[in-house]
């Protein structure tokens, strides 16, 4: 569905650092700074990249290419236009340091729902949250030290390590790493600019934001009307 389509953001350095919805991206291409003397119209905080050539185009130049027969676009009252698939910001040049949860509920995901002794899968409320190294003993509560266990093996390990009761972890408990996008990569133009191990990077468990994909601008776009435009009749 176009509602889910999403696009790439680059920094201005060209390093991706986020993805977002169509209509938020077109809302960065709408968006101005405030104007100076070198942009006496405001700065655009974003720019489209072509897919092919990866020349930038602002909104307005953007929208002089039309889509192909069959290809998906964006409807406005009295045009249709290519759907960008990849934006570059103008200013922003960090690369956004993203957070993923320590919390119950990803330690869960983590570990499948599975008691990392035993391998059983009992249900939420037959697991329980097991420190490896008991937090009585100094055991820090961290994702390296944090397993799920059923009851019974939480019973059974008790105040102790695995190897003093002759326990073994089915698999070392790991901090998650950091996808920026689930599952294949949607745009082959996304691959010039996504590397493997750009989308494996661990995260850093800290609560730093893109302020940048966060400012809403008051301009509004061309809304999101159709799918496919309609192949012409010979």
């Amino acid at each position: 569905m176009l509602a889910r389509r999403r696009v790439l953001v680059l920094n201005k350095c060209w390093s991706p650092v986020g993805v977002v919805s169509i209509k938020d991206a077109v809302n960065l291409l709408f968006g101005t700074y405030a104007p100076t003397k070198e942009h006496p119209l405001g700065q655009p905080k974003a720019l489209i990249v072509h897919p092919e050539s990866f020349a930038t185009f602002t909104w307005n130049d953007w929208s002089a290419l039309k889509p192909e027969d069959g290809e998906d676009y964006i409807a406005s009252a009295h045009d249709y236009f290519k759907i960008p698939e990849v934006i570059v910001l103008s200013r922003y040049d960090k690369l956004p340091t993203h957070r993923v949860t320590f919390s119950r509920r990803t330690i869960y995901k983590r570990d499948g729902y599975t008691c990392q002794y035993c391998g059983c899968n009992p249900g939420t409320e037959e697991l329980t949250i097991d420190h490896v190294l008991p937090k009585s003993r100094g055991g820090p509560t961290t994702w390296t030290n944090c397993v799920l266990a059923c009851l019974p093996c939480n019973s059974k390990k008790a105040n102790k390590t695995p190897e003093e009761c002759g326990m073994k972890l089915k698999r070392e408990p790991y901090k998650p790493k950091y996808r920026l996008f689930k599952g294949d990569i949607p745009c082959n133009s996304w691959k010039h600019f996504i590397s493997e191990a750009y989308w494996e990077v661990p995260l850093e468990n800290d609560e730093a934001e893109d302020d940048e994909h966060k400012d809403k601008t008051k301009r509004s776009g061309p809304r999101i009307l159709s799918k496919k435009k309609k192949k012409k009749k010979k």
